[in-house]
């Protein structure tokens, strides 16, 4: 009887894992993401979650700023999840209100504040 019982929960918990599983995958098309994922390297997947455009100007940026200097970013709204990922990239430069450069995300341009 107790086996019985125990299997009977198995056999749920396993559905329901296949389940969301399988809702995850298609339901939310959330497949093509992972398609794209599994094919990249770790490069490229910071670039795929980022946007392939904004990351590589972030690469940019931070070939040419030194490790020490300050920034400010416009283009970006404040609270953005690209603002968050674009001080992460750019880490240990620092935000700052009196900057060494200005980073415009829109234009994609990087300038020296003189």
């Amino acid at each position: 009887m107790r086996y019985n019982i125990l299997k009977v929960f198995f056999i749920t918990w396993v559905a329901l894992w296949i389940g969301f599983f399988a809702r995850e995958l298609f339901v939310k098309k959330n497949i093509n993401d992972y398609r794209a994922l599994l094919s990249r390297t770790l490069e490229g997947k910071h670039a795929y979650v980022t946007g392939d455009k904004l990351y590589e100007f972030l690469v940019y940026c931070e070939s040419k700023m030194p490790e020490n200097s300050t920034y400010k970013i416009t283009g970006l709204e404040e609270g953005d999840l690209e603002s968050r990922r674009a001080v992460y990239y750019l880490y240990p430069r620092l935000r700052s209100a009196d900057p060494d450069f200005v980073i415009d995300a829109k234009g994609y341009t990087l300038r020296r504040v003189k």
